[in-house]
């Protein structure tokens, strides 16, 4: 079985780094590059597995606590591949981005930073409860650290932050899966499903509630959202591309795997509620990226509007809304991630991400430039690129469920079409001043080539979205049964 592999890898690569690094600092980046780029291996091995089982979904158990019926249980699915899939890919942008900018203690950082992706790798694999919260809780150790030790000058505030709303959230989520416990003693997710029908619908609304708040605060959704600007802004660029890339994919992928799964007739009844949260999200965000005069910042309430965007989708339960929703959640991954590492190379250029200080400086870099352009057109949903394909798919899949919802988000299109053209009419283009001037561009061979590598599958899937759709189609299906969905 390969998960044991996917989880343990990185574990492995980020101990051997830490204790290499006291000796000779020098290959703790090799070391780091070379186990990421493993990991991406086994991803892709994981998605032969699927195909190979006719995209059937597949699970693995292990006995642990077996008094306490507890076992580390398994899964595959599309839902499953996608997401491993793109936590192998961002954790290789990650790594290469860092590579010139963690000067201090890097021995460490790596270690932190592979010791996230193995929580992840965990979190989007486990089928037992308490497994998958074990994971769950892995993921934000690193993540503190990371944003609190290398992080911006503001940077234990916003690490602080993000430990206080992410962990108190949890812990509701853990209380949820424990009454889940106590009433169908198991914390087998389709075990659970089959039970959850003798709990009584007033307990099974408690239970969901807690749950509920564990994702909106990871996801993250307004009002639980206010971590996430200092963390996305404070946070160290390579840490930032995880944490907008694959952090709020927890959420997201929490609320899919254990909100329709465990409670799927509860689910469907507080859909709409689900779908006014992703609206109310999606227009807060609009408006308060139209208000930044830092890119950083700016990316990162984009981001925050594109995760409300893909909870409408899970809130619609229609098969095109899921499935355009799971789509999004790659896309954004993707996008995002190349936003933030573009954002990085123009502030390790210039010193700054201010959009006032960077006026011209496509004329000065033609590759960054020219590429930030490409990010902001899929990030605002251009034809013919990822973007657009899961906000298409997301809005008719609303439309089938919640008609006036999906009317209703069309309308922050033009919002978040003006924050990016407005932010490259401020910044990359017009006159140069005087920073951009002195700025000296220099980027290596391996951010070029990770920089087309992410525009090149932003492109694929905005031209060829069948080939992410089919693989997770059969899951979101089974999915939509449980719930009496479209």
């Amino acid at each position: 079985m390969i998960v044991p592999l996917l989880i343990s890898l990185p574990f492995i690569g980020g101990m051997i780094g830490y204790f290499v690094s006291k000796y000779d600092n020098t290959k703790v980046k090799a070391i780091a590059l070379t186990t990421t780029l493993l990991e991406l291996f086994l991803a892709l091995w994981f998605l032969s597995e699927l195909i190979t089982g006719g995209a059937r979904s597949q699970t693995y158990s292990y006995w642990w606590m077996k008094s306490l019926n507890i076992n580390f249980t398994f899964g595959i699915d599309g839902l499953t591949v996608a997401m491993v899939l793109l936590t192998g890919l961002i954790f290789v942008v990650s790594v290469v981005s860092a590579r010139d900018r963690i000067k201090m203690r890097e021995g460490t950082f790596y270690a932190l930073l592979l010791f996230m992706e193995a929580g992840l790798m965990g979190v989007f694999t486990s089928f037992n409860l308490i497994i998958f919260y074990i994971f769950w809780e892995i993921v934000l150790i690193p993540a503190f650290f990371l944003v609190g030790i290398y992080g911006g000058k503001n940077r234990e505030y916003a690490a602080l932050k993000l430990f206080m709303y992410t962990h108190l959230g949890s812990l509701f989520m853990l209380i949820g899966i424990l009454m889940l416990y106590f009433y169908t003693g198991s914390f087998n997710i389709y075990e659970i499903s089959k039970l959850s029908s003798v709990i009584s619908p007033n307990v099974r609304t408690i239970i969901f509630v807690l749950l509920f708040i564990g994702f909106a605060v990871k996801i993250p959704l307004v009002p639980f959202h206010s971590w996430l600007p200092d963390a996305y802004t404070e946070a160290p660029y390579p840490v930032s591309i995880v944490l907008s890339g694959l952090l709020s994919k927890m959420g997201l992928y929490g609320l899919i795997r254990l909100g329709i799964t465990l409670l799927p007739l509860t689910y469907a009844h507080y859909a709409e509620e689900i779908a006014i949260f992703g609206l109310v999200t999606i227009f807060y965000a609009a408006f308060s990226a139209l208000a930044q005069k830092d890119i950083k910042r700016l990316v990162a309430f984009s981001s925050l509007s594109h995760v409300g965007f893909i909870t409408l989708g899970i809130a619609s339960l229609s098969l095109i809304g899921l499935n355009g929703a799971i789509f999004q959640m790659v896309s954004h991954g993707l996008m995002i991630a190349l936003l933030f590492l573009l954002v990085g190379l123009l502030r390790r250029s210039t010193g700054t991400s201010s959009i006032s200080k960077l006026r011209g400086f496509v004329s000065k870099n033609h590759f960054v430039g020219w590429f930030l352009v490409f990010a902001s057109l899929a990030s605002l949903g251009l034809p013919g690129l990822s973007g657009f394909v899961g906000e298409i798919t997301i809005l008719m899949g609303t439309y089938e469920t919640f008609s006036i919802f999906s009317f209703i988000a069309i309308l922050s299109l033009p919002l978040t079409a003006g924050y990016y053209l407005w932010m490259l009419q401020r910044s990359a283009f017009g006159t140069q001043n005087e920073r951009v001037k002195r700025a000296y561009f220099k980027i290596k061979g391996s951010e070029a080539f990770v920089v087309v590598v992410l525009a090149i599958l932003i492109a694929c899937l905005g031209f060829y979205p069948a080939s992410l759709m089919h693989l997770v189609s059969a899951t979101s299906q089974t999915l939509l049964k449980l719930t009496g969905g479209i």
